[in-house]
C-alpha cells in the first residue's frame, strides 16, 4: 500500500491573474523605458549628425517593434522609405535608432574609393549615431532598474 498525500490549493485562480496583470504591468514598463532611450538617442544623434542640407539629420528616427510603421516614416513631408524600417523581434521590446538615407554611413564611418560615378573619395568619418548611444547606454539599464523596482 502506496502513502498518498492530497493537497489543495485555493486562490490559484486570483494568483494567475494577478501574475499576468503584473507581467503586463512589467512589459509596458519595459517597453517605455526602451522608447525613452531610443529617443534619446535619437535627439542626441540629431544633434551630433554633421549638417549640410540637413537631410540626414531629419532622416534619423526611433521606431520600436510593435508601432505597425513597416516603414518608420517621419514627419508631415516623409516619403514612404523615409525613416529606421520596423525592427524585428519580440513586439514591442526592440527600438531602432538610425538613418536610411543612402550617404548615413559614409558619414559615420567615413569612405575611401570611388563612386558609381568614378569620382574618388577619401573623406574621415564624422561619428553621430556610435558617440549618441555610447552617451546614453547606461540609460537603459536605470530605466529598468525603476520598472523592476516598483511592485
Amino acid at each position: 500500500m502506496a502513502d498518498e498525500i492530497t493537497v489543495r490549493m485555493h486562490g490559484t485562480a486570483e494568483a494567475i491573474k494577478k501574475l499576468k496583470k503584473w507581467q503586463f504591468i512589467k512589459r509596458e514598463g519595459v517597453k517605455e523605458s526602451l522608447l525613452k532611450t531610443g529617443f534619446k538617442v535619437e535627439l542626441a544623434a540629431k544633434e551630433m549628425a554633421p549638417v549640410k542640407t540637413g537631410r540626414l539629420r531629419a532622416s534619423i528616427s526611433t521606431n520600436w517593434s510593435g508601432s505597425g510603421l513597416s516603414e518608420g516614416k517621419t514627419g508631415g513631408k516623409a516619403k514612404k522609405g523615409d525613416g529606421v524600417g520596423q525592427p524585428l523581434g519580440p513586439k514591442g521590446l526592440v527600438v531602432a535608432t538610425g538613418s536610411n538615407v543612402k550617404y548615413a554611413r559614409r558619414r559615420e564611418h567615413g569612405f575611401v574609393g570611388t563612386d558609381s560615378l568614378g569620382r574618388r573619395y577619401n573623406e574621415s568619418g564624422k561619428p553621430y549615431l556610435y558617440p549618441a548611444f555610447f552617451m546614453h547606454e547606461g540609460d537603459i539599464e536605470k530605466e529598468l532598474k525603476k520598472v523592476f523596482k516598483k511592485v
